[in-house]
């Protein structure tokens, strides 16, 4: 823990009384090293068991349709190759009309109501999708489960800095997103399970996959309006002093989290910001590949002569060992307080990955190759976001960044759903190789980001030292005296 972090004094200033900011209390209680870890690790415990859980039922609904193709689905729907490839970029469709909005409205309805209503939505429309019977019904399934989930990512980590301050936040990203990597083994290992009740109850194995995923989303989402805290000013289990304390140190890391306005300000602040749309592109770059791997694993697995159950039962240990991968390069991240070159390095595994599977013969080796890019796209997203979260000043600038990225982000799912066609297969070099490109990409606009937040840190030591720097300059009331962006 920083000096600076034990001892807080505000730096928060207002200009008007139409600036909320969390009613503080005077308290004489110190908080040194130890109570401060011991405070967070209680926030930890409370908060992040529950955001992995919402988060890896998310993912689960969003992929299955993956595994529901090995149970025949395609052939029971009459579906064609190019039909079934639609079904998976549809969803993406809704997913991007309704991010910026569902994130905008997270923050006016708060976190745990708009959270809960998300998974109970989409949990239902999952559930639902066991009953469609053609291409048309599973296309407009597929459309609203994306509407239904907008927000959620995005909002979570907007969630998140009403918590922990900016060194904090990609660890705690890494550990909820690595529900992701779980997901991905999980789902493998519950479809290899469900083979042995396909045909039971008149239903075919993918139309379970859908009921049993789809079940628990609705349970928890219906728990998470009640278990879910909003800020640390509504919880019990905090005392008056932790909350303050929590508080006042997320206003001396430069952030407004603790306050509902939206500053239009900030708004408008997020879309003139060339700095947001090179995070944009960047993140277009590996989440393509992303959903890729996430949706058609099953599928590429199977073009290197595995066979069907085994195919199913392969798709598990790359995810299980993106969970650990992803944690650790995030706590090492967090611990340098370094984001690009942590990131290029988890970006460059990925690009190898598919780089070996794009030309190299022998399907274990290739096989290998399909970990390395899962390994690698896993531990780049976190780092990622948390990258982005820490540059952004403001709360609702911060939530309309994080929704535009992920918004631009995910018409890398559109992408994404055209790719691995039957008629590649069984190779898919074509496919890999995009990939690759994409991978690459993504690495080189974040050299370019870098360079770009380096020169505009020069600017602010430069105006810090010749005392350029105003008092309440800003409309929002952030004092920025002392801030620099997180390279």
């Amino acid at each position: 823990m920083d000096v600076e972090d034990q001892n807080i004094h505000p730096v928060v200033k207002t200009k008007s009384d139409d600036i909320e900011l969390p009613e503080i209390q005077a308290t004489n209680e110190e908080f040194d090293e130890t109570r401060v870890k011991k405070l967070i690790r209680k926030v930890d415990l409370r908060l992040l068991p529950y955001l992995t859980l919402l988060y890896l039922f998310s993912f689960l609904d969003r992929v299955n349709i993956g595994f529901a193709r090995v149970y025949r689905m395609e052939e029971e729907l009459h579906l064609t190759p190019d039909q079934y490839s639609w079904t998976l970029s549809i969803f993406f469709v809704g997913y991007v009309l309704f991010e910026v909005p569902s994130n905008l409205l997270l923050k006016k309805v708060t976190p745990p109501r708009w959270i809960a209503r998300i998974m109970v939505t989409w949990g239902a429309i999952t559930m639902a999708l066991a009953a469609v019977k053609n291409f048309e019904g599973l296309m407009a399934g597929r459309f609203f489960l994306g509407v239904s989930e907008a927000g959620l990512f995005p909002g979570l980590i907007y969630f998140l800095s009403f918590w922990y301050t900016r060194k904090e936040q990609g660890l705690r990203i890494a550990l909820f997103y690595s529900a992701a990597s779980l997901a991905g083994a999980f789902s493998g290992l519950l479809a290899y399970g469900i083979s042995y009740i396909d045909q039971h109850g008149g239903l075919s194995g993918w139309q379970w996959i859908f009921i049993i995923e789809g079940l628990p989303s609705v349970i928890i989402g219906i728990a998470t309006w009640w278990l879910l805290p909003s800020t640390p000013n509504h919880v019990k289990w905090l005392t008056q002093p932790e909350r303050d304390y929590l508080a006042q140190r997320l206003m001396n890391d430069h952030t407004d989290s603790g306050t509902k306005v939206f500053r239009k300000e900030q708004f408008k602040e997020a879309f003139t910001d060339y700095k947001v749309y090179l995070y944009m592109l960047s993140y277009f770059g590996f989440v393509c590949p992303l959903y890729a791997m996430a949706q058609l694993l099953p599928t590429i697995i199977a073009g290197m002569q595995f066979g069907k159950l085994a195919s199913l039962l392969l798709t598990a240990p790359p995810y299980a060992v993106g969970v650990f991968t992803t944690i650790a390069l995030a706590y090492h991240s967090d611990k340098k307080m370094e984001r690009c070159f942590h990131f290029i390095t988890s970006i460059s595994i990925g690009a190898i990955g598919f780089l070996i599977m794009a030309v190299v013969a022998n399907n274990h080796v290739k096989y290998f190759g399909a970990f390395l890019a899962v390994m690698g796209i896993a531990t780049s997203l976190p780092i990622h976001l948390s990258w982005l979260n820490n540059n952004m000043l403001g709360s609702t600038k911060a939530g309309t960044a994080s929704a535009m990225v992920v918004s631009f982000g995910n018409v890398g799912g559109i992408v994404a759903g055209q790719m691995y066609r039957i008629s590649e297969a069984p190779a898919f070099t074509p496919s890999h190789l995009t990939n690759m490109a994409f991978m690459i990409m993504s690495l080189v606009v974040a050299l370019v980001l870098r360079y770009g937040l380096s020169r505009e840190n020069a600017k602010l030591a430069a105006m810090a030292n010749t005392g350029e720097f105003k008092v309440n300059e800003r409309s929002d009331g952030l004092d920025v005296t002392n801030f620099r962006f997180t390279l």
